[in-house]
């Protein structure tokens, strides 16, 4: 489950339309979009991601033969369905939206907080987010420049999921007896959390807008990682054991989205 960056920093590639491709005389669907592939050496198997920010995006290892894309999607059709639904839902969400603007309040049911924020406006240039008493978190700076706002509280989420959002991983790990080696939290864009085969576990720090019931369902998801590499059934029996509500909470983790504010960058498109 890991989001993976091309080492060599090759772009993505436009393939044609995928409708062109369908063949055996199917009709496409109307929804068919088209798809960019993208390579990456730590890849072992395809991956399909679809997001209104990239659209159809497919993960293939470096020495994969992009040939059989358009053979392995028509195994997929009922999983794009759904996919380019909830694109679709999710995109009319956004254009109903108010213009974004800056918080002047942050809810984090992740870890049980609540924010209120004060702009305050200096000579320096750059903003800061430092916190105060009465779970108040000030921006210095120059507050006039939304996006210097936003780099800044972004700084600041980070901070507050290395400080909750680590230890909560360890605890599980600890509680459930599962080996940890490492973790990192950061902003990913597309997945809600990874396990690397080392054993690394990267959270992504959106984590902290979610109920906690779903934070700690994709905590536990990921240390079952550690000991399976995969979804097998070896897997799902893991995650029951642990998490007897996981179907249950996949489920809500797939409209989670909608508990990320609006001034967030970007919306992680699955997990």
């Amino acid at each position: 489950m890991t989001a993976v960056e091309d080492a060599a920093g090759a772009a993505f590639r436009h393939c044609g339309e995928l409708a062109a491709s369908w063949g055996h005389g199917e009709e496409a669907p109307a929804f068919w979009p088209r798809y960019r592939v993208r390579k990456s050496p730590r890849a072992r198997r395809v991956r399909f991601t679809m997001s209104p920010r990239d659209g159809l995006v497919v993960v293939v290892p470096r020495r994969f033969d992009v040939r059989r894309i358009p053979d392995l999607l028509q195994t997929r059709k009922a999983w794009l369905e759904r996919a380019a639904g909830r694109v679709e839902e999710e995109r009319k969400a956004h254009e109903s939206e108010a213009p974004v603007t800056l918080p002047g309040r942050i809810t984090l049911p992740g870890i049980g907080q609540e924010w209120t924020l004060d702009y305050r406006a200096t000579d320096s240039p750059r903003v800061t987010a430092a916190e105060r008493a009465g779970n108040c978190l000030v921006l210095f700076g120059d507050t006039r420049k939304d996006g210097s706002c936003r780099t800044a509280l972004g700084r600041w989420l980070n901070r507050k999921g290395h400080e909750h959002l680590e230890p909560q991983l360890v605890r599980l790990a600890a509680e459930r007896g599962f080996a940890l080696n490492r973790v990192v939290v950061k902003s990913q864009r597309t997945r809600w959390a990874s396990c690397s085969r080392r054993g690394t576990i990267s959270l992504n720090v959106r984590l902290l807008f979610l109920p906690e019931d779903l934070a700690r369902h994709v905590l536990i998801h990921e240390l079952c990682h550690t000991v399976h590499m995969n979804h097998s059934r070896e897997f799902r029996t893991l995650l029951e054991r642990h998490d007897p509500d996981c179907k249950e909470n996949r489920r809500k983790l797939r409209e989670a989205w909608r508990h990320l504010p609006a001034w967030l960058d970007s919306r992680p498109g699955r997990w």
